[in-house]
């Protein structure tokens, strides 16, 4: 590694990691599961990820974990769960509410949401332990953790204090002052109800905090907001959760975490990190783990917000497109540049891809070596092995035409169809029928959220300019006797004369097509090759336009293309 110019920003990560020297190398990443959670997760997963690997490769000791946030409450939920079901669980920690789907036999609220993420983690080449919080806080370890802050709640008053003060206005600071004087830095998780907080009318959160530390007893009182029970817990019932900001280095402390990545929200001043460094070295003598702030995943132009439902899922992005693309988009940015990701954009993200790909290929696998980036990036998304060499990739522009095609040719023909266009030998054992009906599926599910992305979108020069992308097109089953009634007697001559040349030749290939065209306008029709083009759209798409004329002939069925042309 080259200190003073890393190959990847990935190494000045790694660079920090090493330098203290651990024995066992701890990489963590957290995540509430108030409902589906968006794509946006999984940047900071795969940069764990991706650390985990570079590491290993070095031989170090590492291990990996996702805390799932399960003891957090519900002070909202997505659009999608049925209102009586709201009304019963809000201010419940999400471990604590059934499934909100009747037919599921999920354990809870939690492990639906949070095991619909985890369940994608082999399809990315992602591996990491699961932590759920429910489990973590009934361990007498992390309940330690709750007894060490209840002792120090005025030393944490004060580090939050000095934080979060210069961050305010005149009066806020004075509501700040005030709040905290009975401000305590535990919740409880009421015995009657199961709330471990309250959401006022005017929309005002009232967590159940703690009321007062008896500690020869070592145990807390404290007052339901939702119920107005009152009841006497000791600190290893189970019930109880730190505050959010005591939480975090809490958990650093507890696994002697290593580095941790969190959203920009958390690196703001007077945020997160800022806090819990101190209240880490100060409480449980720990140093905190090194930092990776990282930008939002945005869905084109929208954030992601998981409790508010705008989301896109690891599932749904999974359904469209491969696992090895995604992680190519999080490893090439930056961390402290936002990525708009945009389903219409899979394509350039495919041509990426295969460019990188071609690139290890050819030096890296021939010999060749540098500090190249996209050397260092390709093995990283990676979710099987390497092999030896370039496998048969079928370009995805190919795969675009042929789910469009279909409704005029059979699976088989389209598989053969995308044989002639490998030009391998081998291409059978390298794409087996199985995984090419895959490929046309997954091509398939992207078409048509394009489609749905398309006829939602309200901007006309943002749609236009999707359209202006990607060749959407259908083929008609039949010709629209409009459109065979619309062409000059001098373009029907010319389909005939068309269809005569492409019956005597054996194989169709897009440059003869395109120049048979071309010369029945201009040589035997003496017309303007344009007026040829666009009666062939039309016999063909019913439209004057769609993609190259040759390309696009030459991937048809050649039988099925005669006969549309005889009109």
């Amino acid at each position: 590694m080259n200190e003073d110019f890393p190959v990847h920003w990935l190494d000045e990560i790694i660079e920090k990691i090493l330098k203290r020297n651990e024995s066992l190398i701890t990489l963590a990443t957290g995540k509430t599961p108030s409902g589906y959670i968006h794509l946006g997760i999984l940047r900071e997963i795969i940069i764990c990820d991706s650390i985990r690997r570079v590491l290993e490769e070095k031989g170090k000791n590492v291990r990996s974990f996702l805390f799932f946030d399960s003891l957090d409450a519900a002070t909202r939920f997505p659009g999608y769960i049925d209102q009586e079901f709201q009304n019963e669980h809000l201010g419940k920690p999400f471990s604590y509410m059934p499934c909100p789907f009747r037919d599921c036999q999920c354990e809870s609220y939690a492990h639906h949401f949070g095991n619909n993420l985890s369940s994608t983690f082999p399809d990315f080449g992602i591996i990491t332990e699961i932590i759920w919080a429910h489990e973590l806080y009934k361990t007498k370890e992390m309940q330690e953790m709750i007894k060490v802050a209840l002792e120090n709640t005025e030393k944490i008053k004060e580090i939050i204090r000095k934080y979060i003060l210069p961050t305010l206005d005149d009066e806020k600071k004075a509501n700040f002052i005030e709040m905290q004087r009975s401000w305590m830095p535990v919740m409880v998780i009421c015995e009657k109800c199961d709330k471990i907080q309250h959401r006022e009318k005017d929309g005002t959160i009232e967590p159940n905090r703690v009321n007062e530390y008896l500690k020869e007893e070592q145990k807390v009182t404290y007052s339901c907001n939702s119920c107005d029970h009152t009841g006497e817990l000791s600190i290893y019932s189970g019930r109880l959760k730190l505050n959010w900001r005591v939480d975090w280095p809490a958990k650093w402390a507890l696994y002697k975490t290593t580095c941790e990545p969190a959203g920009k929200d958390h690196s703001v001043k007077g945020g997160a990190y800022d806090t819990g460094f101190e209240l880490c070295q100060e409480l449980y003598n720990f140093i905190g783990p090194v930092t990776v702030p990282y930008e939002w995943v945005r869905l084109g132009d929208r954030d992601m917000k998981t409790s508010k439902g705008i989301v896109f899922t690891p599932k749904k992005y999974l359904e469209i497109a491969d696992p090895e693309v995604f992680r190519t988009i999080i490893l090439k940015t930056n961390p402290l540049k936002h990525i708009s990701f945009r389903t219409e954009e899979i394509p350039q993200y495919y041509d990426f891809y295969e460019k990188m790909e071609e690139k290890y290929f050819s030096e890296v696998k021939g010999g060749e070596s540098g500090n190249n980036e996209l050397q260092y990036i390709f093995p990283l998304t990676q979710i099987h092995e390497i092999p030896n060499e370039k496998s048969i990739r079928l370009p995805f522009k190919l795969l675009i035409f042929l789910s469009q095609v279909q409704n005029i040719l059979s699976i088989e023909k389209l598989y053969e169809k995308a044989k002639e266009a490998s030009l391998s030998e081998n291409f059978e054992e390298s794409i087996t029928m199985e995984q090419f009906k895959k490929l046309i599926r997954q091509t398939t599910d992207w078409l048509t959220t394009v489609k749905e992305a398309i006829e939602t979108e309200k901007n006309n020069k943002v749609k236009n300019e999707i359209l202006r992308k990607i060749n959407i097109f259908t083929i008609p089953e039949e010709i629209n006797d409009n459109i065979l009634s619309s062409l000059t007697d001098t373009q029907k001559e010319g389909i005939k004369l068309l269809k005569n040349h492409l019956a005597k030749e054996e194989h169709l290939n897009s440059d003869m097509i395109q120049n048979i065209i071309f010369t029945i306008a201009n040589d035997d029709l003496k017309i303007p090759p344009r007026k040829m083009f666009e009666a062939i759209y039309q016999v063909i798409l019913g439209k004057k336009s769609g993609p190259r004329l040759g390309s696009f002939l030459s991937l048809l069925e050649k039988q099925w293309l005669l006969e549309r042309l005889n009109i």
